[in-house]
């Protein structure tokens, strides 16, 4: 008995192993580059399955998409690959951060040579329009993510030198912005998302010393600092669901460089970890169905892109793709209600955006 109860066992061991393996694979895109640029990003994707993200001309990953090098924003779909959104006028860079479900394309427009730079709209019919600055400002905008009915949050630069939230809404053929405020002593309020509900999450600064932390608005509640993990002194807010989880980073006494964390809907903060011999990781994103988004170090400090569910935990992607595929995934960032990933990659010694389906 003794015997056949272990071989049932070892059985069900290789059956459940088995199956846990082939939960979940993905083949992988390349999203290619524009013409004469050298390095991409997919930072998000539609239900259509319509990417945008910024191809440029940087070097080195830590570059890419960073307000250096020069590139542009770009619209991508299977059946069109990759199209260049442009700049606005007088800019040599342009990166497109989100994608609505109808094609709606918000991001922010640089010069990088000054290192100015104004939020746009983008649409197939109207192109890239200047979404402008609150009046007085100093010149700087950004434009970070889009609701379904329109809204468009981002941060502008105020009369008095700081850095307000902002939201834009369409008024007659244009947009109207409104001054939205800062996070009580952090008078530079640096939004990244916004849900349909429009609460907002993003990263505040105080007036002095190098600290940061995530931040939580409403019209409802108000701000709300959403604070650290215990020893940690940082933190940042990146990307909140419908239900109000919030995902992003925050150092603690176990981790100084920080880790991926996430605040649930009464704030509380839980810590994601990260991959097997990794250090520091961050989330930049959940879904409505609580799948996280990000990247991990592993032994020996090589990034490598992961995904989380309460079931799962921290998964590498790179195990869930052919393993002949040639893609050392970097970084997730976007999914769809398909289950479409995309984010950045090493494919032939370059940077690379991706798409990974299902």
């Amino acid at each position: 008995m003794k015997t056949r109860n272990n071989l049932v066992h070892w059985c069900l061991l290789v059956l459940f192993f088995s199956s846990a393996a082939m939960a979940q694979t993905y083949s992988v895109t390349d999203l290619g580059v524009l013409p004469g640029e050298s390095a991409s990003w997919g930072t998000f994707i539609n239900s259509s399955g319509q990417v945008t993200g910024c191809s440029d001309t940087s070097s080195v990953q830590s570059d890419l998409c960073n307000f250096v090098d020069p590139g542009d924003a770009f619209l991508w779909s299977s059946s069109n690959g990759m199209q260049d959104l442009g700049t606005l006028p007088g800019d040599d860079l342009s990166i497109g951060f989100y994608i609505s479900d109808t094609g709606e394309i918000v991001g922010s427009s640089w010069n990088t040579q000054t290192q100015t730079g104004h939020g746009f709209v983008w649409t197939q019919s109207s192109g890239m329009v200047d979404l402008g600055t609150l009046i007085g400002s100093s010149g700087y905008s950004d434009a970070d993510a889009i609701t379904t009915n329109g809204v468009i949050v981002g941060e502008s630069s105020t009369s008095n030198g700081g850095v307000d939230a902002v939201i834009w809404t369409k008024s007659g053929s244009g947009y109207q912005i409104r001054d939205v405020g800062h996070l009580p002593g952090a008078p530079y309020t640096y939004p990244y998302d916004i849900n349909n509900n429009e609460q907002i999450v993003g990263v505040a600064y105080p007036s002095s010393g190098p600290t940061y932390h995530g931040f939580l608005w409403s019209k409802a509640a108000g701000w709300k600092d959403l604070g650290t993990l215990p020893g940690g002194k940082l933190s940042a807010a990146y990307w909140i669901n419908s239900s109000g989880i919030v995902a992003g980073q925050s150092t603690s006494a176990k981790y100084p460089n920080g880790v991926a964390v996430l605040w649930d809907q009464s704030a509380n903060i839980h810590t994601l970890g990260t991959l097997p011999g990794g250090t520091t990781s961050y989330s930049g994103y959940i879904s409505d169905s609580e799948v996280a988004l990000g990247q991990s170090t592993v032994s020996g400090g090589d990034l490598h892109a992961f995904i989380w569910t309460k079931k799962t935990g921290l998964q590498d992607l790179n195990t869930m793709i052919p393993p002949n595929s040639g893609w050392d995934l970097n970084h997730a960032g976007g999914m769809n209600k398909a289950g479409q990933i995309v984010g950045f990659g090493t494919i032939n010694g370059t940077t690379h955006g991706f798409l990974l389906t299902p």
